[in-house]
């Protein structure tokens, strides 16, 4: 028997034509997920079913009778993976809308085989979508025909439905997510479409490994602009797309990471259908060594740890070893399941030296698929605009995820930059892997600065009174220290330049500030600028040796396009900004005005 239908607990298959379901759709229906016996977030759907009937004021059903129903219904099928259909009428009526308050529910429940599933699909745009009504969102009521119009002229094997103002709101039979740069978005489903049972559990299950989640608007144009595409309902669960419309999706990386976390939390949340009276005791026998061999699984391939810690496989470990290890460690609970896992899976064979990251509700089989992968825990680390090389090490010695054993002396010699070195890593916030050493991140950002610094050289300034980039780069890093208002940093230039054509001394204080070095108090003194230094531009001509700092893009557009004026010198204002003078005597009119 391929379906079974009870209506009030009885089995038949018609159903009475002055029942308002048939007349009107009016009622409620739940499609739930029976595996082996248990029935998949079955609170969750009751609870849905009890909004639903709270909201159209239908009478509702104890849950109890509703289970009851359903152990008939499964009792006479023998369906590993079943689809439950709970559909709740208002009850029967004569003809017209109104009804009397007396009316009494009639329940129906439908078991049907669960259908094979592809491994993603593909979407299209409904020709079809929602209309806009709070009082029917959110809600599974039983008048579907806005998805049946949906699925009328679908040529993918899914399609989006949009609601009136042009927004993705779902699918036809599921809600949809979408990841664009590690954040989970779904729309929001206040004005039409239905809460899925899955998808508040995959955004609990997303704030529980750390993501951040927003429910929102989410147009065609932006849902195509993201990273990678699932869907969800109670059947397939989380179906990842590899196609919407024309384009590709591939990337899966955090889809697969949610639908691990997803059957693990199901495991956790499912009701036992009592099936006992309809089966042989040895079938009873198997299903209680089915359960207790589940439990052992469960159970053996979890990880015990509530907050996310950082594990290393060093150089060389076997399974063996890593197993006892994590035992010892209490981070699992059997090392026999963690080496059969790791044979079944052949990670025994391929598994990679280096730092993980558990997480959790991670579980052992993850681990073992990450550590056989090379999913190695990352990190960011941000080198900040205008900072020195002394600042970089000593934010790369603090950063517990880097690997820093030399001094920064020996740690630059062995990068590709050349002395001097300040200046000549770009400031940004770079991903790494746990254990990276500094010379890989600092050799990173030294090839970006010679990137950005050759594409920046190239598209100067016709006629530049500078020679070469490398005289660029010094005047970058001395615009960079001078000024963090961007508008002003082509002016800046402009009078440095034409200070050098004049040629005067450039009379920076940042250079004075980078010769003291260590013995700067921070703030400068008279004696302080003659100090002897060939960077202190307060006693030396033209540009200093090298950089003084690490700089930004705006400081080096700032050095390669000059702003050609008259100005000369320039103070700065206590708002930050700096007031400009074409004459000495401007000038100190200026000091007066701002500093005194």
């Amino acid at each position: 028997m391929n379906r079974i239908t009870l209506v009030n607990g009885k089995k038949q298959s018609k159903l009475s034509i002055n029942n308002r379901l048939t007349q009107f759709g009016d009622g409620l229906f739940e499609t739930c997920l029976v595996v082996n016996g248990q029935l998949l977030l079955a609170q969750q759907h009751f609870d849905r079913l009890n909004k639903g009937a709270q909201r159209l004021q239908i009478t509702p059903i104890d849950q109890s009778i509703w289970l009851k129903d359903i152990s008939k219904a499964m009792s006479t099928v023998k369906f590993d993976r079943a689809v439950v259909k709970m559909m709740l009428s208002r009850g029967e009526t004569e003809r017209g809308y109104g009804f009397d308050d007396t009316i009494e529910p009639v329940r129906i429940v439908i078991v049907s085989k669960a259908p094979d599933l592809p491994a993603d699909l593909n979407l299209n745009v409904c020709k079809s979508g929602y209309a806009d009504n709070q009082l029917l969102a959110e809600i599974k009521h039983c008048n579907r025909l806005e998805q049946v119009l949906a699925r009328r002229n679908m040529i993918a094997q899914e399609c989006i439905m949009l609601d009136p103002q042009g927004q993705v709101v779902s699918v036809s039979q599921g809600n949809i997510f979408a990841v664009k740069n590690g954040v989970l978005l779904t729309p929001g489903l206040d004005e039409c479409g239905i809460e899925g049972t899955r998808r508040q559990l995959v955004i609990e299950l997303a704030g529980q490994l750390g993501m951040s989640v927003e429910v929102c608007t989410l147009t065609m144009s932006e849902l195509l602009e993201c990273d990678e595409i699932f869907v969800t309902n109670s059947v397939m669960g989380i179906m990842p797309i590899r196609q919407v419309n024309e384009q590709i999706f591939t990337e899966r990386t955090i889809t697969e990471k949610l639908n691990n976390a997803l059957k693990q939390a199901l495991l956790k949340r499912q009701y036992s259908i009592d099936l006992a009276s309809k089966r042989y005791f040895s079938e009873f026998l198997l299903v209680v060594l089915s359960g207790l061999i589940l439990f052992w699984l469960y159970w053996a391939n979890t990880i015990n740890t509530l907050k996310t810690i950082t594990y290393q496989v060093p150089q060389g470990a076997g399974v063996y070893s890593v197993a006892q290890d994590l035992k010892h460690h209490g981070l699992i609970n059997s090392s026999l399941f963690v080496v059969w896992v790791a044979k079944l899976t052949n990670a025994d064979k391929q598994l990679k030296s280096g730092f993980y990251d558990i997480h959790p509700h991670t579980s052992v089989w993850q681990l073992l698929s990450d550590m056989k992968s090379n999913q190695v825990a990352t990190r960011n680390i941000s080198l900040i605009e205008g900072k020195t090389l002394r600042d970089y090490y000593q934010l790369l010695r603090d950063d517990q995820s880097i690997i820093v054993k030399d001094s920064l002396d020996k740690i630059l010699a062995k990068t590709a930059a050349k002395s001097p070195y300040e200046g000549q890593f770009w400031p940004d916030t770079y991903q790494i892997n746990y254990g990276d050493s500094a010379v890989s991140v600092l050799d990173r950002a030294h090839d970006i600065l010679e990137h950005k610094l050759t594409q920046a050289w190239d598209a100067r300034d016709k006629n530049h009174l500078l020679t070469d980039r490398y005289q660029a780069l010094i005047l970058a890093s001395l615009i960079e220290r001078e000024t963090a208002v961007n508008a002003e940093k082509a002016k800046i230039s402009g009078v440095f330049i034409n200070r050098l054509k004049k040629n005067m001394r450039l009379q920076t204080d940042p250079t004075v500030v980078y010769a003291l070095g260590e013995a700067y108090t921070g703030k400068l003194t008279k004696q302080d600028l003659w100090v002897k230094s060939p960077y202190n531009t307060y006693r030396n001509k033209g540009l200093p040796p090298g950089p003084i700092s690490s700089i930004g893009q705006a400081s080096l557009e700032a050095a390669m396009h000059p702003l050609q004026t008259e100005y000369l010198f320039f103070v700065a204002k206590k708002d930050g900004t700096h007031a400009f003078a074409k004459t000495y005597k401007q000038h100190l009119t200026n000091i007066k005005k701002h500093l005194k």
